[in-house]
């Protein structure tokens, strides 16, 4: 693509997918049942976008300091013009690569897995579209777009979740995402209601330029930020609106790659950082300090160590997976949550985020190998027709090259030691709250522990040992280079995309580099985000929780086990059953709408019925009618009878006067 042309028509990553999937959808209509097409359209579309996302990212490179950006007038209110605008910065150019690219190697592996489904139009131009909103809410430059994307791609990813609706679990998945979601994002919306109020203003430099300003009282910045991170712990599935994205599993396993890896739940992480120049202001003089960040430190917390409890105990292959999606945001949003306060004079003069980069870091690698487990986990369950990890094991002999893809996205989640891009994004991660003197340092390293158990109980479970599954095992065998093949590329970067964090990294290559490159939220103190070379103490950690949760996976999962995990489970009963039931998570949100929502909604119709209804509007209305069926009687026309009724209220008025005693006075 011409280099000039891009840059200035930075919207083209994005509208190129959205083109594809209208055309797409257009020609479904008629030709329901052209997979080729169907799939040629989105791939290209794809295609064309990354190439796209490429060019803009080398034009960040070589010239960071050309601006990529326009925007149009959508409406006009008043003195206010409502316009959709785009730009391109290093964030979001890192970010469109990532999406373009995993997202072309999911629709190259969907190719040969759902070859033998109805409905491949159907689900390539949601593919689409779904990329199309992803690279929109990356490219937003004010929170109108941020937003529209935000909700585009909760509407793909219920479209994609439910694509067999042949079946009721997928169809109540996708109900549970999208109902959960907009709970989230309620709050997402007041709180750039809330900006937009105060500022006049929607675009993201405008609203931090009147934050500096003092344009918003500390509590409410406060406030309105609170409300903006409900977007994130929806969308990024943190506590305590993770529920959704397990059961998000129903859908086909290539969506569930895209949708754990670089879209949908990176998206909160995404903002996150996007809005840090805001989130950095946030303070309470109620409680003295950073409030949202240090919330959005804690929920990440609770986050990942709760999801990481309950992934050691679960037996189908993706809701391990899931849950391990779900405790890595939690990580990436305890980054997001930690900094230094910078002290001027005895006063707050505000912070250095020291977690921004580790969390970003984290994102990318997380990108890589978490989308690659997913499309060995498709390629498992395309082979044996079953995901319960119990009706697995021997596969390694079976299918090697899932097999070994497998064991290096295994290796690069726990964090195998200096080889792996999980290790160095993870390094970084505990790393900033050593730095920070954050008591989550502590938590994040119990977390990290559980995450090289469950993961290679994952692995020892479905490849080691011998096959224990139904299927006939000698028709078991490694799919089709439509899907290994994206499986080895994403290998590559599972292992060198950390090198960037390495202290023996050239220094343009290096954390810092990527540090400057990403983007920083701070204006001061910046040196100090990412620090050079390697703390022992936190490399001792990160090699202990590794050794701690690979030694306990071998000891109870290996081909000979030494401690059974059935005598396990039954000596510790309750805390297993509350860990392989989710904490009962489901139960109690269930339990809730029945007596809270319900039992409101059961109150609400009785006051209705028969309060307002019953008594205030039809029992005046009764009340009126035999009130005017009374009276008319009294309207006869006759005289005497007006007369007598004279003389009736005279006597009564000359009876009354007399018992209240009022005849007496004078006598």
């Amino acid at each position: 693509m011409n280099m000039p042309f891009l840059t200035h028509n930075a919207w083209l990553p994005a509208f190129l997918p959205l083109l594809a999937g209208t055309l797409i959808f257009v020609l479904a209509a008629f030709q329901r049942q052209n997979k080729a097409l169907a799939m040629g359209l989105s791939l290209m579309g794809t295609v064309l976008a990354l190439l796209a996302s490429l060019g803009l990212l080398f034009s960040r490179m070589t010239q960071p300091e050309t601006l990529l950006h326009g925007k149009f007038r959508w409406l006009t209110t008043g003195s206010f013009d409502l316009t959709i605008g785009w730009s391109v910065d290093n964030l979001s150019a890192m970010m469109l690569v990532v999406v373009t690219f995993v997202s072309l190697l999911v629709q190259i592996y969907s190719a040969e897995y759902m070859a033998h489904e109805e409905g491949v139009p159907r689900y390539y131009g949601a593919l689409s579209l779904f990329t199309f909103s992803m690279l929109l809410l990356v490219l937003a430059d004010n929170l109108l777009v941020l937003y529209m994307g935000w909700e585009l791609v909760g509407i793909c990813s219920y479209l994609l979740i439910g694509f067999f609706t042949f079946k009721p679990e997928a169809a109540a998945a996708a109900k549970k995402a999208f109902i959960v979601n907009r709970i989230g994002d309620f709050g997402f919306l007041l709180g750039i209601l809330i900006l937009f109020y105060m500022t006049q203003s929607l675009e993201f430099h405008a609203v931090t330029e009147a934050v500096a300003a003092g344009k918003l009282p500390g509590i409410l910045l406060a406030v309105a930020c609170l409300l903006l991170f409900c977007g994130p712990i929806g969308k990024s599935a943190q506590f305590p609106l993770h529920v959704w994205l397990p059961d998000a599993m129903e859908g086909p396993t290539p969506v569930s790659a895209l949708i754990h890896a670089a879209t949908m739940v990176a998206a909160g992480v995404y903002m996150v950082a996007k809005l840090m120049p805001l989130f950095a202001q946030a303070t309470s003089p109620l409680f003295g300090s950073f409030l949202v960040l240090d919330a959005i430190a804690w929920i990440g917390g609770i986050t990942a160590i709760l999801a990481a409890a309950i992934a050691v105990t679960q037996n189908d292959i993706k809701r391990v997976l899931a849950y391990s999606t779900v405790s890595q945001l939690g990580f990436m949003m305890m980054a997001m949550g930690m900094y230094q306060p910078v002290m001027e004079a005895g006063h707050l003069h505000g912070i250095v985020p020291l977690g921004y980069t580790a969390g970003l870091f984290h994102l990318l690698t997380h990108a890589f190998f978490k989308a690659m487990l997913f499309l060995c986990s498709g390629s498992v369950i395309h082979a044996v027709h079953s995901n319960d990890m119990r009706e697995m094991g021997g596969l390694r002999k079976y299918m090697p090259i899932t097999a070994l893809t497998c064991l290096i996205g295994t290796a690069s989640i726990s964090g195998f030691p200096f080889l792996t891009a999980g290790f160095w994004s993870k390094d970084e991660i505990l790393l900033s709250m050593w730095e920070a003197h954050s008591p989550l340092f502590w938590l994040a390293a119990i977390a990290a522990t559980l995450t090289s158990f469950y993961m290679f109980r994952l692995y020892f479970m479905t490849f080691e040992g011998s096959y224990r599954g139904h299927h006939e095992a000698q028709s078991i065998h490694d799919p089709g280079w439509l899907m290994k093949g994206p499986l080895l590329i994403l290998a590559i970067p599972s292992v060198v995309a950390g090198f960037i964090g390495t202290p023996w990294t050239p220094p343009a290559l290096h954390i810092h580099g990527f540090l400057h490159f990403s983007g920083h939220a701070a204006e001061k103190g910046h040196e100090a985000v990412a620090v050079a070379g390697l703390n022992p103490i936190v490399v001792g950690v990160s090699l202990t929780v590794f050794l701690l949760g690979l030694g306990l996976a071998w000891a109870m999962y290996s081909a000979q086990p030494k401690i059974k995990p059935e005598s396990l489970a039954q000596r510790f009963q309750p805390l297993y059953q509350t860990s392989l039931n989710r904490f009962y998570f489901d139960e109690a949100y269930l339990l809730f709408v029945r007596l809270g929502v319900m039992g409101g909604a059961r109150i609400s119709y009785f006051i209705d019925k028969y309060l307002i209804d019953g008594l205030l509007v039809n029992g005046v209305g009764l009340f009126t009618i035999g009130s005017s069926e009374t009276l008319k009687y009294s309207q006869s026309g006759r005289v005497a009878y007006y007369a007598l009724a004279v003389v009736g209220v005279l006597v009564v008025l000359v009876l009354a006067f007399i018992w209240l005693g009022l005849g007496k006075v004078g006598v």
